[in-house]
């Protein structure tokens, strides 16, 4: 182990005496091969949380070009009126008829959050998710919360808001275009093509094992083996490993999963998320000058995250990977600060040689 190695193997011994699990894997052209670290093993599958957003948009971006689309296709197209029945209803007008595939895949179309956006005469679902975790939830339940006990934020295409909803209704569409489950279309389109043999949709992929799943930690509480983990489909509920995480990333890099003209498309990332992180299409850019001062210099990443602290970037500039894990919606902050520490390390490095 040279001396890089052994500065990430350091960092990562010090952040597991507070937070366990862990799983990291970080691929750059100064070193000698990919650093991995993992409490458990090489292989640990674990929880994508949000990270899976990427997968979707890469089926909807092939979709396109397999079935002759655009972005600014109505999704009122694909979909029959009682699934969007009460979802796009703002200050009293029905706006279902004006919402695209681009609205969606960016969060601009005015629909709610079923996990995280306020709602009216219910229990939050995700409290309600602590409260009974052998609850299944479809996705048309996910969506019937957010018609039923949500309101659209604003018309579409006026205003960015972070929704799982919305993600649903592009796995439904994906369902209706390809004419399968959505866990084979994942499977057929971006799984099997990149050899990512330790990935799939929790609780509907044939191959999801919740005993092997790192445990997915809320609130203190461990849902891997709960029913309770089918809150996500399309949104995100992926089983996978830092490895295939890291062929995901690299592909999409190389214009090996999406074509050069549908890489361009999912980009700029222009829509504020949060301090120093912003969304394109399905894709999220971290611009760390934004986030704090001291961080001037630092590349620009682009990828995803997700709430259990689940990190998957690339660096455009130069290929390399930064993918982790810690499976704690609690800690979230500590998942970054080791992200930031990592590419400190990275980083400095480069910059001597």
């Amino acid at each position: 182990m040279d001396l890089l190695e052994q500065k990430l193997q350091d960092i990562c011994l010090k952040f597991t005496k507070k937070h366990q699990p862990l799983q990291i894997m970080i691929t750059s052209n100064i070193l000698s091969q990919p650093f991995v670290f993992s409490t458990t093993d090489r292989n640990q599958v674990f929880h994508s949380a949000s990270v899976g957003k990427l997968t979707t948009m890469i089926v909807i971006m092939n979709a396109l070009e397999k079935y002759r689309l655009t972005l600014d296709t109505p999704f009122m197209q694909f979909a029959d009126k009682t699934l969007l029945d009460g979802l796009f209803i703002y200050r009293g007008v029905d706006y279902s008829t004006e919402v695209t595939l681009r609205h969606l895949l960016s969060h601009t179309s005015g629909i709610n959050d079923y996990f995280e956006g306020k709602s009216k005469k219910a229990k939050p679902l995700l409290k309600q998710m602590i409260a009974n975790p052998d609850q299944f939830f479809t996705p048309q339940d996910l969506l019937d919360f957010t018609r039923n006990f949500q309101e659209p934020v604003a018309v579409p295409g006026k205003k960015f808001y972070y929704s799982d909803s919305g993600y649903i209704l592009l796995g439904l569409i994906a369902e209706r275009l390809y004419e399968k489950p959505f866990h084979q279309i994942l499977r057929d389109v971006v799984f099997d093509p990149l050899g990512m043999k330790h990935t799939g949709l929790c609780c509907y992929d044939p191959m999801f094992d919740k005993i092997s799943l790192a445990p997915v930690m809320i609130n203190g509480i461990d849902f891997s083996k709960s029913k309770a983990l089918s809150i996500d489909f399309s949104g995100g509920g992926l089983f996978t490993t830092t490895e295939d995480l890291t062929t995901l990333l690299q592909a999409i890099h190389q214009r090996r999963i999406l074509s050069e003209e549908a890489y361009q498309m999912i980009f700029p990332a222009d829509h504020y998320f949060r301090s120093g992180m912003f969304y394109g299409l399905g894709i999220m850019e971290m611009q760390f000058d934004k986030l704090f001062f001291l961080l001037k210099g630092f590349p620009r990443l682009v990828g995803h995250t997700g709430i259990l602290g689940v990190h998957a970037w690339l660096d455009p500039q130069n290929g390399n990977t930064y993918v982790i894990n810690i499976s704690n919606m609690n800690h979230i902050a500590s998942s970054y600060q080791l992200l930031i520490t990592c590419l400190s390390v990275i980083n400095q490095k480069g910059h001597i040689n």
